[in-house]
């Protein structure tokens, strides 16, 4: 049976989608300038890239042992195999805003993620492992 768990969008998430939003808002507001406008819409779009990550992440631990990474509808999928998985662990985020799960591999790569249940993200990786 696959698990899946969401992503826990982070401060640092909705940061971003602010401030490419007063980006497109200013870009917008000042539309004799054609530059301004063009980099309204460039924000506009890094927006809608920032929400799509930020909304629409999922990790998902498949049955035959792999854990696949999907970052919103316009990234690709990632896929990593548990047992190439050395070592899962929690840390804590830049003046303690939150949590973030590392994932370290067997051929010294790392991935982070921000799934909602670090807990039981974690216990069901070991479980599987």
């Amino acid at each position: 049976m696959n698990r899946s768990f969401n992503h826990h969008p982070m401060l640092l998430d909705w940061a971003a989608i602010l401030m490419f939003t007063l980006g497109a808002l200013y870009g917008f507001w000042h539309r004799e300038n054609s530059i301004l406008v063009v980099l309204g819409v460039m924000f506009v779009l890094l927006t809608m890239v920032a929400l799509d990550k930020a909304l629409h992440t999922i990790y998902v631990l498949t049955d035959d042992g792999k854990l696949t990474i999907r970052r919103g509808r316009f990234k690709k999928s990632k896929t990593i195999l548990l047992a190439d998985i050395k070592e899962v662990k929690t840390l804590p985020l830049a003046f303690r805003l939150g949590s973030y799960v590392l994932i370290e591999l067997k051929d010294g790569k790392v991935e982070s993620i921000q799934p909602e249940t670090s807990e039981a993200f974690i216990a069901a990786i070991r479980k599987r492992l």
